[in-house]
């Protein structure tokens, strides 16, 4: 069943998972999880879809682990003909229901608008985007008259993440 909560601001929102393939006849389909572990979607109470311009509530009946893979089940929706108009919907949770995280860590949408600093305290500019393009995550970093590629390595590229000053400590040069 869906619930329309048209109140909700979308930038409260993340992207968490998306729905897949159908499965058998029953209504069910393949869940694909954008979290970095997928076991981290059973935590969640809620989950929503963007329709149109609305972001509506989602009852799961269920989200199960079949082998290597999450395969789900919304409520009162029992035939392969009625999931097939959620196919390839992105599946929605409130930031707020996000899990703590330790100091020095942050969720890649934090580090957007960070300011980058290396360690000669030069501004390099604010991240603009993080990005992965196959061997590692990296850091998009727009400065005045240009942008650098900085990869995500923690304790060798990246040094600290101070969410409280909104900024960054890299060991990169402004020339690399």
């Amino acid at each position: 069943m869906m619930r329309k909560n048209s109140s909700l601001d979308l930038s409260l929102f993340i992207l968490i998972a998306k729905i897949g393939k159908t499965r058998g006849l029953k209504g069910e389909f393949f869940l694909r999880s954008f979290a970095e572990n997928p076991d981290n979607l059973f935590s969640f109470k809620k989950f929503y879809v963007l329709t149109s311009s609305l972001m509506k509530e989602v009852d799961f009946e269920y989200i199960k682990k079949n082998n290597s893979k999450l395969v789900a089940k919304i409520q009162s929706v029992d035939d392969i003909d009625s999931i097939k108009l959620y196919g390839q919907k992105d599946i929605y949770v409130l930031k707020s229901e996000l899990p703590e995280l330790e100091e020095n860590q942050a969720y890649w949408f934090e580090l957007e608008g960070m300011k980058v600093f290396n360690l000669e305290d030069e501004c390099l500019g604010s991240v603009q985007a993080v990005n992965n393009y196959g061997a590692s995550d990296i850091l998009e970093v727009k400065s005045l008259n240009k942008k650098i590629l900085i990869p995500f390595i923690k304790n060798r590229t990246i040094i600290s993440i101070n969410k409280s000053e909104n900024s960054i400590l890299v060991d990169w040069q402004e020339d690399y």
